[in-house]
Formats: structure tokens, C-alpha cells, sequence
């Protein structure tokens, strides 16, 4: 009975995504592009070409996308589900590019990247040279595609999704949150979102900082196992409450600046501790590997889960289903997206 009801609100889910996406194709056709910058969470395979990084390319990862691409997940990402919304193609991992001329958008994401540039700068393809690469970006590929005269234009019109500061958290794999680093990450953040502005970006779309309290790896080491981490959670909370206050300081400091604060935090949060109101079954294990014995890494061999729809976790990163629930809580039910999320805010 249970697989059935899981089908069901799997197909309820995908059929409001539609309706959704179909309803706003019009609107979306006035933001040319996506541009995506951050870590795992909406990396696209950049770390593909990071020297002695493991890439997630390979099967299970990206089993529902149809081929292992290099996202952190079964199937798409966030940035994924955004780019459905706006009805453009998935913006391809800009290290992989070459020559290619890409005028609809390009991701720059990196897993195990933050917005600070000592954060696994050996193993990511960091923030700051994800910024140097849309900058060659703007000053090399656009004109390309689109002539001179049109880059500036197209850029400002463009959107500009963020997702970091996870990452940033932890130090040689230990958590240093605190009010003192939530001040010093937060100014960090403020300058590179200044950068952005400077190359010409005006419409962002910033993810806050998932609570990494409640992922698999601080869980499942927990006592109980399964317990979240409060006090983790609430040490991230004091860098989202200063992001959302920053952005609306650089809307009065930057001309034409505008934005979408994304509550990625509260999304998570919310399946986890009602996870049967949205047919997910296991909100604590991750989908892969199913035993949570050694280093919760997910292999080529690794056994994992046969449906992934009733999963919040798919290693230590959501699974599609969760980040499908997540699009609908922003774009549809405007639950966790402020402003509403609406195309024409940004025009």
C-alpha cells in the first residue's frame, strides 16, 4: 500500500511542477540566462576536471537523471528545477566547456567549494575562480554568441543563483560556527556579491545555509543515532539571519542589485521533521550507502536504496525528490522564497 501512495505523491508532485512551469514559460523567455555559482549542492560536474577530486561520476549517482553527470544526487539538483522554472536548458559545467559558445547559462559550481578561498582549495574548484571564470565569461565567450554591444545588457538581465557557506563551516572537518565567523563569512560573502555587481550581475537568487546539523555524516553518529545536531544548527543560524539582512543592505547600496533569499534551511528542516506529509519514508539514513557502517561514502558498489522518492538524503546531499519538494515550496506554495519567487520581480 505504501509504494502505491508514494507513487501517487510522486505523480501529484510532478504534475504541479508542470502546471507551474508551463504556466510561467512566457514569462520566463525574458531571463536569457542562469548562471550558477556555489558547491555540491548545485554543482553540474565541474569537479570532473578538479585534479584528485572524486566527481560522482558514476552510477548511482545521477540513476534518474538518465547518466552519472557529476551532481551530488540521484537526479537534479536545485539549480536543476530553477532552470526548468525559467525554461531554460540546464546550464552546463563551465569547466567543461572548452571552446563551446554558451549563451543560456553556464554553472561554475564546485563541490567542497566556500565562499572563503581556504576552504578545500586544493580539492574545489573555489569561489573566487568560479568569479575569474565568469569574468572571462563575460570579457571572452558572451561577445562570441552575442556581439559586443549585447553583453551588458544580457547580463543584467540574466539571473545569477548562489548557493555556499556550507562548506565554509567546517576546518579540517571540524565545525567552527559562531557569531564571531558568522560576522567574518558574512563580510566575505558581501565583497564577492560586490564583484558580481561590478561585472555586471543585478538579479540574484541566494540559497542560505542548509542546517548540516541534521545531514547523515553528524547523525548517524549521534546519540540517539538519528538526532540532530541543535547546537550545529543553531550556530548556522546565525549566518542566515546576517545573509538576509546583507541582502537587503546591498539592494539600498547597489544600483539596480535585487534579490530572491532562498530558505534552503527551512526546507530541509521541514521535510525532516514532517517527512511523511511529502511520501518520504526515511528522513535520517542516506538512500547510498544503505549501511551506516564506515565512511557513509557512496561507491560504484555501494548497495543503496530502490526508491529514492522516499528518501530526504541520497548520500549527504538531498535526494531529487527532496529538491523537487523544494522547488514546489518556492515556486508554487512561495513557502520559503522572498520575495515571492516571480519572474516578473525581476524585471
Amino acid at each position: 500500500m505504501s509504494s502505491n501512495n508514494d507513487l501517487n505523491h510522486s505523480l501529484i508532485l510532478t504534475v504541479l511542477l508542470l502546471i507551474a512551469f508551463a504556466t510561467k514559460s512566457e514569462e520566463s523567455k525574458q531571463i536569457p540566462a542562469l548562471y550558477v555559482f556555489g558547491d555540491s549542492l548545485v554543482d553540474s560536474g565541474n569537479n570532473h576536471y578538479v585534479p584528485g577530486e572524486d566527481p560522482q561520476n558514476y552510477f548511482p549517482y545521477g540513476i534518474d537523471f538518465g547518466t552519472p553527470t557529476g551532481r551530488c544526487t540521484n537526479g537534479k539538483t536545485v539549480a536543476d528545477f530553477l532552470a526548468i522554472y525559467l525554461g531554460l536548458p540546464f546550464a552546463p559545467a563551465y569547466l567543461g566547456l572548452s571552446n563551446r559558445v554558451i549563451t543560456t547559462g553556464i554553472n561554475y559550481a564546485s563541490a567542497g567549494s566556500g565562499i572563503l578561498p581556504e576552504t578545500n582549495n586544493k580539492t574545489s574548484f573555489i569561489m573566487d575562480e568560479q568569479i575569474r571564470g565568469f569574468e572571462r565569461t563575460v570579457k571572452e565567450i558572451l561577445p562570441k554568441g552575442l556581439g559586443e554591444e549585447a553583453v551588458e545588457k544580457h547580463v543584467s538581465e540574466s539571473l545569477f543563483l548562489v548557493s555556499s557557506g556550507v562548506n565554509d563551516h567546517f576546518k579540517n572537518k571540524t565545525f567552527r560556527g559562531s557569531r564571531k565567523f558568522a560576522s567574518y563569512l558574512i563580510n566575505e560573502f558581501k565583497i564577492r556579491l560586490q564583484i558580481f555587481h561590478s561585472l555586471g550581475a543585478r538579479k540574484f537568487f541566494v540559497n542560505n545555509v542548509p542546517p548540516a546539523g541534521c545531514f547523515p555524516s553528524t547523525t548517524l553518529h549521534s546519540k540517539p543515532i538519528g538526532k540532530c545536531s541543535e547546537k550545529m544548527n543553531k550556530r548556522i543560524s546565525f549566518y542566515n539571519k546576517k545573509l538576509l539582512i546583507l541582502l537587503h543592505e546591498l539592494q539600498t547600496q547597489l544600483p539596480g542589485f535585487t534579490f530572491v533569499h532562498s530558505d534552503l534551511n527551512k526546507s530541509i528542516m521541514e521535510i525532516r521533521q514532517n517527512p511523511h506529509k511529502y511520501g518520504i519514508v526515511e528522513a535520517t539514513k542516506p538512500c547510498c550507502p544503505r549501511s551506516i557502517n564506515g565512511d557513509l561514502a557512496c561507491h560504484s558498489c555501494s548497495d543503496f536504496c530502490a526508491n529514492r522518492n522516499t528518501y530526504l538524503f541520497f548520500d549527504d546531499h538531498p535526494t531529487e525528490r527532496a529538491n523537487q519538494i523544494y522547488a514546489i515550496k518556492c515556486f508554487i506554495d512561495h513557502a520559503i522564497c522572498t520575495p515571492r519567487i516571480n519572474i516578473r520581480h525581476f524585471l
